[in-house]
């Protein structure tokens, strides 16, 4: 990345030392669909490390929130918090990454929505996702890609191989649909796969 912004360096650095870089952005621990998205990160990490990659969280929250998120979520891998959002700037710049900034109250320079980018080392977009707030996904807060589906794409295409196409969800487990869902039949709901 182009200057020597501290939380620009520190992504950069997390994205050359890995074989490509999960890197997903959210709202704030005040947030339940963030906190079970991360939850499920968290137990996809495995998978991703064993296919050469790395995950990384990136709020605009400050640090001592990300604290109460890592509690919350129990997630263990990289985190930063960016609270000028220096790193979604960037990331929509050079990658087209068009990180809906917020204002929100107790972020100074707004809340980054949420996102998800897989990087490769050489700029290499493997994923990219980020959601569009209105009315209808509370904001921002629901209507994500179920990351289970997203993590299959992502180890299909660097590991060369064909994956079935599925349509974004309309439902997840972070959607209130999803969440009902699961409480009523105990399993998520189905996607919508070719």
């Amino acid at each position: 990345m182009s200057d020597g912004h501290p939380k620009k360096q520190e992504y950069r650095t997390l994205l050359s030392q890995s074989g490509f870089l999960f890197t997903v952005f959210y709202r704030g621990h005040w947030c339940p669909f963030c906190i079970s998205y991360l939850k499920r990160l968290q137990s996809l990490s495995e998978q991703i490390s064993s296919a050469g990659g790395s995950t990384v969280i990136i709020t605009a929250e400050s640090e001592e929130n990300l604290a109460k998120t890592r509690q919350a979520s129990r997630y263990t891998g990289r985190a930063i918090s960016d609270p000028e959002n220096a790193i979604a700037g960037e990331l929509k710049q050079r990658f087209g990454l068009d990180i809906t900034i917020t204002p929100k109250s107790g972020y100074p320079n707004g809340m980054a929505q949420p996102a998800i980018l897989v990087l490769k080392p050489d700029g290499t977009v493997v994923y990219n996702w980020a959601i569009v707030p209105k009315v209808s996904n509370l904001g921002g807060a629901t209507d994500r890609p179920v990351l289970d589906d997203v993590v299959t794409q992502v180890l299909a295409e660097i590991r060369g191989t064909a994956v079935p196409s599925c349509k974004p969800p309309t439902t997840s487990k972070t959607s209130v649909g999803g969440l009902l869902w699961e409480k009523i039949f105990g399993k998520q709901a189905p996607q919508d796969c070719k």
